[in-house]
């Protein structure tokens, strides 16, 4: 039996590539076993059979063959990659956080979204199309801190709990998943047939927060700690370029967006899984959908209280770097959109 490090100083692989094997299925889990004396204070340890290494170099081979790990996986009749991306599960290869400045590529969850016809990798068609879009990022409070906490596998355990409580609420309301370099998630919802997609947007948040509760509850009571887990929520809309594109193997499409990045920055500033929309997004919803929120903005009075002032927004400016540029002038200010928190959503229309 060999343990994660051992496996790391023999393949020469990265933690995080081990961890991702694991997550595709194609290398085993580790056997939790009490530590041997060498290991010193560990509280347990996470053991592979020695076999792993001979598969670890045969995949190793087959990347550099020019396999995809959708195909690796098929060859050693793994399960099939799960939604979230075209080439890594929905798991952290670490847990810094933010998202990429331009571009996402998502994948299409079982329960199909309806991604505009002319970017669809379906149709191999590879002319870009204008869309309207709204885009849900949610990032994982102090997950750096909860990382710090956790032995790996009980992190990569949480964050795949968080997942297979939130991918159904996803799926339910139409969205498709985009990616995260982190742990967290990025949401696409596009327009529908019936229905409204903004709201399904916003339907999903409130769901998403009411799981994450759960979610919360099941480990404090596993762990007996006091930690409560948020997931931060930021949303924006707009209209973005998709495009398709296609390899021997995957097919998916990206999204050239401003979008994204806005509804990253609102995720950044949200706390206490807070869920914060663009005056935009709620400027679009129909007057019925307006009054089933309850939305507002809490600010501080004279006296130091804080009080909620319902049916406002609120102007957000927050650094774009806190280092000096290269002419030695003060960070700039980024200026997000007007937005304001949703606090409630009503269950029926005639509130």
């Amino acid at each position: 039996m060999l343990n994660s490090k051992e496996i790391l100083e023999q393949t020469g692989i990265s933690r995080a590539t081990l961890n991702n094997y694991i997550g595709w299925g194609i290398v085993p889990k580790p056997e939790v076993l009490p530590p041997e004396p060498q290991d010193g204070g560990a509280p347990r340890i996470g053991y592979f059979p020695d076999e792993i290494l001979g598969r670890i170099a045969e995949i190793q081979r087959l990347k550099k063959d020019g396999w995809s790990m959708t195909r690796i996986a098929e060859h050693f009749g793994a399960r099939q990659a799960p939604a979230g991306t075209a080439e890594q599960p929905p798991r952290p290869a670490d847990p810094a956080s933010g998202v990429g400045a331009r571009a996402a590529a998502p994948q299409r969850p079982a329960q199909e979204s309806p991604v505009p016809a002319a970017a669809s990798a379906d149709t191999g068609a590879t002319r870009p199309v204008l869309t309207d879009v709204a885009v849900l990022v949610a990032g994982l409070q102090h997950s750096s801190s909860i990382w710090s906490e956790l032995p790996p596998e009980e992190y990569f355990e949480l964050i795949n709990h968080i997942w297979s409580a939130v991918d159904p609420v996803f799926r339910r309301h139409a969205g498709t998943h985009g990616k995260h370099p982190a742990d967290g998630m990025v949401c696409y919802f596009f327009p529908l047939p019936a229905g409204s997609y903004l709201w399904n947007a916003l339907a999903a948040a409130q769901e998403t927060r009411e799981a994450m509760r759960r979610v919360s509850k099941e480990w404090q009571l596993r762990k007996g700690w006091p930690t409560e887990l948020y997931m931060n929520v930021g949303i924006d809309e707009g209209q973005e370029w998709l495009g398709s594109f296609r390899s021997d193997s995957t097919v998916g499409f990206t999204a050239f967006a401003e979008t994204i990045n806005q509804a990253a920055r609102i995720s950044d500033f949200s706390r206490f899984g807070a869920i914060w929309a663009t005056k935009n997004l709620l400027g679009k919803l129909s007057p019925e959908e307006r009054q089933r929120l309850k939305y507002g903005v809490h600010r501080k009075t004279g006296d130091g209280r804080h009080v909620f002032v319902p049916s406002i927004f609120a102007d957000v400016h927050r650094p774009a770097s806190q280092a000096r540029d290269a002419a030695g002038e003060p960070p700039r200010r980024i200026a997000l959109q007007p937005i304001t928190e949703i606090v409630d959503i009503s269950a029926d229309k005639g509130r």
